[in-house]
């Protein structure tokens, strides 16, 4: 074999390693962008309210959801609230949910999906609402979407409990394009559950003089004043639809096509 020839097969195959890398490196890089979504760059939010509170077995919790789209125009908001239970039933059940009564009179937006549902051992709480006036909906403040009434039906094994978005369904989109806007969430709402307190009574055979008993006041919980709102819960499911960033076939097929010419310049160094 000539020297010539020995040099473009070793140059053929220098090309294809690097191919090869570089084709690693950005499958790698779709994969981390995967597991950033929401969206990167996003610029519209999402928040729950109070972000604590302490309650007792018993008491309702009386949260409200907001949305913000930066002042962009969007088409439609839909959200997964998720918190975790142990045992066969959630020690904290969704009692109501309650659209927003200022996003419905105005005519302009349609709320379909309001569901609670278990997955695994986490409650699963779902809003999604649309727009449907040509020009979309533009604010730059909290504007609040729902209220979601919850229930403390026992103790907890594990206080506080955190409510909290689910970034890969829940999304923001923007009217002119349709795409997601919504920042990662990070707002979170931590509740503590204490154990109600019992009065104390009297063992028996006591003397006559009994010590006095003296009733441990009850605790009126404090919560966030709600929206009055109108709108039932329906169980209609919402197909929500995100940005693929994950793994793409031409990159798979340029990684194949790379092995080969590296293989067909092995054996044409030969």
């Amino acid at each position: 074999m000539s020297a010539r020839k020995i040099i473009v097969a070793f140059l053929i195959i220098a090309v294809a390693i690097g191919g090869f890398v570089a084709g690693l490196v950005l499958l790698r890089q779709r994969q981390d962008l995967r597991e950033e979504a929401s969206v990167p760059g996003g610029q519209a939010q999402v928040s729950i309210t109070p972000e604590t509170g302490n309650f007792d077995v018993g008491d309702t919790i009386e949260t409200s959801v907001f949305f913000n789209p930066a002042n962009i125009a969007i088409s439609g908001v839909a959200v997964k609230i998720l918190y975790p239970f142990t045992g066969t039933t959630p020690e904290i059940s969704v009692q109501n949910i309650t659209i927003s009564s200022t996003l419905l009179s105005s005519g302009d937006w349609s709320c379909p999906t309001q569901e609670t549902q278990q997955e695994g051992s986490n409650v699963v709480i779902n809003i999604a609402c649309g727009n449907i006036s040509a020009s979309g909906f533009t604010a730059n403040s909290n504007v609040l979407l729902a209220n979601v009434t919850l229930q403390v039906n026992r103790e907890l094994q594990t206080s506080p409990i955190v409510v909290r978005f689910d970034p890969a369904d829940s999304v923001i989109t923007r009217k002119s394009d349709n795409q997601d806007i919504l920042l990662i969430p990070t707002s979170t709402g931590s509740y503590t559950i204490g154990t109600a307190t019992q009065p104390t009574t009297a063992p028996s055979g006591t003397p006559s003089q009994a010590p006095s008993l003296t009733p441990t006041p009850t605790r009126v919980p404090t919560a966030t004043p709600r929206v009055t709102a109108t709108g039932s819960a329906t169980n209609t499911p919402t197909t929500t639809q995100l940005p693929d960033a994950g793994v793409s076939y031409p990159t798979i097929l340029g990684i194949g096509i790379g092995i080969l010419i590296i293989f067909g310049a092995f054996m044409l160094a030969l």
